[in-house]
């Protein structure tokens, strides 16, 4: 059984081992970090972190996640059930790669999740000639999956446990190589959520094509979703202006046409769309490409409310969800999701 467990070998070479530890904690804590943690919070104001910590807010998955998992056809039992497994598998699976902890099992778990981005969710798959880094993680973790943890790892501290302490030689640079990987990676994506930015230039994607997709709003008076089909057109009309144009197809012989601002600041720390928004996160090396989280003050149903708008963009997908949570409610709901491909 423990074979099977913490199955690993270290390397010929002490260099290749070190080597290996590297690219294990910058593999393993990338995703868990940057990935699984920032999906679990999906939290951006002092209240709210409250709120967690006191356990009122359950770590859960966001709504813009759950809706990909849905496209992707994970509907049964439920697409929470299979949001929640993936999330949950980045944070915990990343970490047992980092530490190298059951490192086999948590690459191949890993390396199941990157097989269906890099290959279904992925607009153009290109297997084994593609470069794009949805199946260089794939890759990747197909690898950890094969390699194990190597000599500096806790599956093989684990298989020789039986042994004199004395024969398991840990020196101090080691230790104090560890602590600082651990530390930069976890201050990094903390500075990522408390002094994110943005400017027109990200954006530069959804200026290059015309985009044909949906509108699903929450219907003021039914209170139940209506969808639309939508085309989306947008142009750079100022130094920091970007105006989007829609169309709504609200019938076959009816289309009513839209359109919205984004003022961005000079410093980049906020975005006037219709009020005022605050970058509270960002990430570059999601699946999507461009992962940005806008909040601020502002009126739905002649309410106020506070704003969440979740944007992401790649090469050929943009979506929008804006979330809306009343000063007298605890959790924000979906008002609308725009979803657009090219």
């Amino acid at each position: 059984m423990k074979k099977l467990l913490f199955a690993t070998a270290p390397f010929s070479s002490r260099l290749a081992d070190v080597a290996w530890l590297l690219f294990r904690l910058h593999l393993g804590l990338s995703i868990a970090i940057g990935a699984g943690w920032s999906k679990l919070i999906n939290l951006s104001t002092a209240q709210e972190s409250a709120k967690l910590a006191s356990g009122a807010t359950a770590l859960s998955p966001p709504d813009w996640f759950v809706q990909q998992v849905a496209n992707l056809g994970f509907t049964y039992p439920s697409p929470y059930f299979w949001a929640w497994l993936a999330t949950w598998g980045e944070f915990v699976g990343g970490l047992l790669v980092a530490v190298g902890l059951l490192t086999r099992w948590g690459g191949l778990q890993l390396a199941i999740q990157f097989l269906l981005i890099a290959f279904l969710w992925y607009d153009a798959p290109e297997p084994i000639l593609g470069m794009y880094y949805q199946q260089l993680l794939f890759w990747a973790f197909v690898l950890v999956t094969t390699v194990g943890g190597g000599r500096y790892s806790l599956d093989n501290w684990l298989q020789h446990r039986s042994l004199a302490p004395a024969a398991i030689k840990v020196t101090a640079p080691q230790i104090a190589l560890l602590a600082l990987m651990v530390i930069g990676a976890t201050g990094n994506a903390l500075a990522q959520r408390a002094g994110a930015t943005t400017s027109v230039a990200e954006f530069d994607k959804l200026l290059r094509n015309d985009w044909t997709g949906t509108l699903t709003y929450l219907d003021y008076r039914t209170q139940k979703p209506v969808t639309l089909p939508t085309t989306l057109s947008a142009t750079q009309t100022a130094p920091r202006q970007l105006t989007l144009a829609f169309t709504y197809r609200e019938s076959a012989t009816r289309s009513v046409q839209g359109q919205d601002t984004l003022v961005f600041s000079a410093d980049g720390r906020e975005i006037t769309w219709s009020s005022k928004l605050r970058v509270v996160a960002k990430t570059t090396s999601t699946p999507q490409g461009l992962h940005l989280v806008l909040e601020g003050p502002g009126m739905d149903d002649n309410k106020p409310c506070t704003i969440r708008k979740t944007i992401d963009l790649s090469e050929q997908h943009w979506s929008v969800v804006k979330e809306v949570k009343y000063q007298d409610g605890l959790q924000y709901f979906v008002r609308n999701l725009y979803q657009f491909e090219h």
